[in-house]
């Protein structure tokens, strides 16, 4: 399971902003083609420090055995969707956050991801 959620301080038209989702789901499905959530939020210019201005934090949510080279290859893949769309905007302009979860860390449906696991092995 993969949960992807992007928080941006960009400009955006509502075009440019539907435009620039679909193109990053469209990319990430080729990398987490099981369980994949992606969000998109911006935040106004006015309600950021001037470094942040222009750049996008992308928060990655994964399992903790997630391999180095997935990982590289989802830095690069987010960086390149971003410049491809939207334009290189300057160095430290996307940024991406990995945080880990496990079987007890994440619940789904009101339930301890665990626990249904569990369930679903005695059955």
């Amino acid at each position: 399971m993969a949960t992807i959620f992007g928080v941006t301080s960009l400009e955006l038209t509502n075009e440019q902003e539907k435009a620039l989702s679909e193109a990053l789901t469209r990319d990430l499905s080729t990398m987490y083609t099981h369980a994949l959530s992606f969000y998109l939020s911006k935040v106004p210019q006015e309600n950021v420090r001037s470094g942040a201005v222009d750049q996008i934090t992308f928060f990655v949510c994964v399992p903790p055995y997630i391999s180095l080279e997935k990982k590289r290859q989802t830095i690069e893949l987010l960086n390149n969707c971003m410049v491809r769309e939207i334009g290189y905007k300057g160095e430290m302009k996307v940024i991406v956050l990995f945080q880990y979860h496990d079987d007890e860390g994440v619940g789904k449906d009101g339930e301890l991801f665990a626990d249904f696991k569990a369930r679903q092995n005695q059955q």
